[in-house]
């Protein structure tokens, strides 16, 4: 097939890293894939020595010119069918199902109100939960979306260097003993790092030495001097450090003990099933389509969001209780193995596109 995957994010974020495993996938698997993307984007560079022909859109919609420009270079392409991420080239995509006549096929990264879902030949859903929301509040009907779950490069979380514990901590300043939890994702209000903060008063009573990351950008800048305002109310900005956005992410997780998504909502992040494939038990919470890949008490530990305390009991339970830790471990990297791979993930999306492509066909 000749695909063309249209994202409009420019830093790196779930649906970003999602792009882009699966716009290797389906190269690799010999499809001709085309990445529309916005100038100065992350992607492209990750992208840049792939064989993948990268054109760049900032996706305007209005003045027309650039919808116009777009659709031209999508039937110059031949394209088959159109695959959209995140809010801009979701609805820059329903244009091109109109204006250039190509089925589009939109995955649902997150669970926001947008009446222009309904106008997708099919909305891929990375959770039950956001499928069901999307079906309610968007009205895309059952037939039109599926449920096809994110997933992560196995290996490349799994197979990081022992020694790479050491490294990332020498160069963190931190100490080999000291305890380490891990937020890792924009620091945005619904992921929910100032619970985390909240949290650290009560973590650092049972464990003095612990030691807690964010890892990512601050998208918002407000509620970022939110999350420091508290921790220097409540005494811990000693024990928090601020990495920023970073490329590699797997090798931070290999220094980590535990890694935590205290977030407010969350369609399925993608930071779970990294961290689970890097053998790092989750503490997170019970929102969204998190349940759908953390068994609470097998693969990691599932609290109410917005509550500190359970989310201090939950990390310092992980800490003091090593064989249980070594359980979620290992049950938590067969879940990512068994559930959440390359492989069955991306089959089921190209099987998808199949089924669009084939129902446009008989429909001309």
């Amino acid at each position: 097939m000749r695909i063309a995957e249209i994202i409009s994010g420019k830093k790196v974020n779930g649906a970003v890293r999602h792009c882009l495993l699966l716009t290797r996938e389906l190269a690799r698997r010999g499809h001709e894939v085309t990445l529309v993307c916005r100038n100065g984007s992350w992607i492209a560079r990750q992208l840049a020595s792939d064989p993948v022909d990268i054109v760049f859109s900032e996706l305007h919609r209005w003045p027309s010119d650039e919808v116009h420009r777009m659709a031209a270079v999508l039937r110059r392409k031949a394209i088959d069918v159109v695959h959209t991420h995140m809010s801009r080239a979701h609805f820059f995509g329903v244009l091109m199902r109109w204006f250039a006549n190509v089925p589009c096929v939109a995955t649902a990264h997150n669970r926001l109100f947008q009446p222009h879902w309904m106008f997708n030949d099919l909305v891929i859903a990375v959770s039950d939960a956001t499928r069901r929301y999307h079906q309610t509040y968007n009205l895309v009907r059952a037939d039109r979306i599926v449920t096809v779950h994110n997933f992560v490069d196995y290996d490349r979380f799994a197979g990081v260097p022992f020694t790479t514990r050491d490294e990332i901590r020498r160069e963190l300043k931190i100490g080999p003993a000291s305890r380490l939890m891990a937020v890792v994702g924009n620091v945005i209000p619904k992921k929910g790092q100032i619970h985390a903060v909240r949290a650290m008063p009560k973590i650092l009573a049972a464990s003095p030495s612990a030691k807690l990351l964010f890892v990512g950008d601050i998208g918002h800048p407000g509620y970022g001097d939110d999350v420091k305002q508290t921790a220097v109310e409540l005494g811990v900005t000693p024990h928090i450090i601020w990495t920023g956005e970073r490329d590699d992410v797997n090798r931070i997780l290999a220094a980590v003990d535990v890694t935590v998504l205290p977030s407010l909502d969350d369609a399925l992040p993608m930071a779970i099933l990294e961290a689970m494939a890097a053998g790092r038990p989750v503490v997170a919470s019970e929102v969204g389509g998190i349940p759908e890949c953390v068994r609470s008490g097998k693969t990691g530990i599932l609290v109410p969001a917005r509550d500190p305390d359970a989310l201090a009991h939950a990390v310092t339970r992980v800490f003091t209780n090593p064989t249980e830790r070594e359980k979620m471990i290992r049950a938590g990297r067969r879940q990512v193995q068994k559930h959440f791979c390359t492989e069955r993930q991306a089959t089921a999306i190209e099987a998808a596109f199949g089924r669009v492509v084939t129902k446009r066909a008989r429909a001309a």
